[in-house]
């Protein structure tokens, strides 16, 4: 029985992740903190023979696939797919130039995400349907190979959420996904997979961690109630 490996890794700090604000399709570059996290993914990716890299197409993701790849000649493919959530008029704001915009609207993302859809921009529906139906395609396209996947904190979230069948609203309530944090992810030719590792980042220096994980809008520093012993063993991939 072949083995798909799977390797998800959140993108490098930018400077609007540091004041919270809204970038889900401004296309930040990372900054030096974000850099120097990306770098810290190189050895080991390094000791992993991977077959093909892809990667939302925005500039703090490929800056921090060039970093998986590590000077190797591994394809970096760009899929649209992956991008984080079209904020709307929402990009480029923090929380109170928000709330002074449209009272009460920010209350929804933080604690009934479903029900929210910025101005302008997607619905956590709209992107969990794109986000799955591509990472369900690189899986059907690179059945037996390692691949690695570079994409965005809401997004790998809402792709983690369909696996595991949990509420989009509860899309905080799951592991925190630290900026380079490694996902580790199995798949076998029946179509069971099984989570090795959700967030890891022990490649990170302690000065390059953060205390809490930022997110847009607001600091996510709760236990998480979905974390990689509450997916313990097989599970099946959802259907399309």
């Amino acid at each position: 029985m072949s083995t798909t490996k799977l390797y998800i890794v959140r993108h490098g700090e930018t400077a609007n992740n540091v004041e919270y604000r809204f970038i889900g399709c401004t296309d930040m570059p990372l900054n030096a903190r974000g850099m120097a996290q990306a770098r810290s993914l190189n050895q080991p990716f390094l000791k992993i023979g991977l077959d093909r890299i892809y990667s939302s197409p925005y500039q703090r993701t490929m800056m921090t696939a060039k970093e998986v790849q590590a000077g190797r000649s591994i394809d970096i493919i760009r899929d649209y797919g992956l991008c984080e959530i079209n904020c709307g008029e929402w990009e480029g704001l923090n929380r109170p130039e928000i709330e002074a915009r449209w009272p009460g609207m920010i209350n929804l993302w933080q604690f009934e995400p479903d029900k929210l859809h910025m101005p302008g921009g997607e619905t956590l529906k709209q992107v969990q349907d794109r986000a799955v139906r591509s990472f369900m395609n690189i899986i059907a396209n690179e059945r037996g190979n390692s691949i690695a996947i570079v994409s965005h904190m809401l997004t790998i979230q809402l792709i983690m959420a369909r696996l595991f069948d949990i509420s989009r609203n509860d899309v905080w309530r799951m592991t925190n996904l630290e900026n380079t944090s490694i996902t580790t992810m199995e798949v076998f030719d029946d179509n069971s997979f099984e989570i090795v590792k959700w967030g890891e980042d022990s490649h990170l220096p302690m000065d390059l961690r953060n205390t809490s994980v930022k997110i847009a809008g607001f600091t996510e520093n709760e236990k998480p109630v979905f974390d990689v012993s509450s997916v313990k063993g097989r599970h099946m991939l959802p259907k399309l």
